[in-house]
């Protein structure tokens, strides 16, 4: 399994509109396949430099360069808008899943 960083440095006090908008979206990718999930989240800096952060994971490195190169992910991608609010060019990044931990029972400690 594989994550993806994809890091959206966006305008002073626009990480909300930002944030409104993946929320809004009907999204394209959830039903695609080797998609696992999403979580999008929002920083915003006391010197201006808010950002917002979305990370995807997938089965697999092939699964999202499937995705990447789909008429869905071009649908996702190609609404128009959006370049506005950013103020500078996001940054990707990739990384293997190498451990993984879902919660367990509780631990007794006595």
């Amino acid at each position: 399994m594989i994550a993806v960083f994809n890091s959206l440095p966006v305008k002073e006090g626009v990480a909300a509109q930002v944030v409104e908008r993946f929320a809004n979206s009907r999204g394209h990718v959830q039903g695609f396949p080797g998609f696992v999930s999403m979580e999008v989240l929002s920083s915003e800096d006391t010197e201006g430099e808010d950002e917002v952060l979305v990370i995807t994971r997938w089965q697999s490195q092939e699964a999202f360069d499937t995705w990447v190169q789909s008429e869905e992910f071009r649908r996702a991608h190609g609404r128009g808008g959006g370049g506005e609010l950013l103020r500078g060019h996001p940054r990707m990044s990739t990384y293997e899943i190498a451990v993984e931990r879902d919660p367990g029972p509780p631990s007794e400690h006595t």
